[in-house]
């Protein structure tokens, strides 16, 4: 459960770092206004840091959602 926490926690943070920082016309397009992009860079540290090589799966996962999250909600 922690785990599946984790990955939508981290998901949504991507996804409201991405919206936040899309007004501004100054920074690339990727990976500062790109969900995908974003998450995983975030989180792609603390998540190996956490889980290991797993990790790499996890934020993978985590960017995925974040994408959705934007498409769908």
């Amino acid at each position: 459960m922690e785990l599946i926490l984790s990955i939508l926690g981290a998901a949504a943070l991507g996804h409201l770092g991405a919206d936040f920082l899309s007004r501004y016309d100054w920074l690339w397009d990727k990976p500062f206004k790109c969900n995908m992009c974003l998450t995983f860079w975030i989180n792609v540290i603390p998540f190996i840091f956490l889980y290991g090589y797993e990790g790499i799966f996890y934020v993978g996962l985590a960017s995925i959602i974040s994408e959705l999250y934007f498409k769908y909600i």
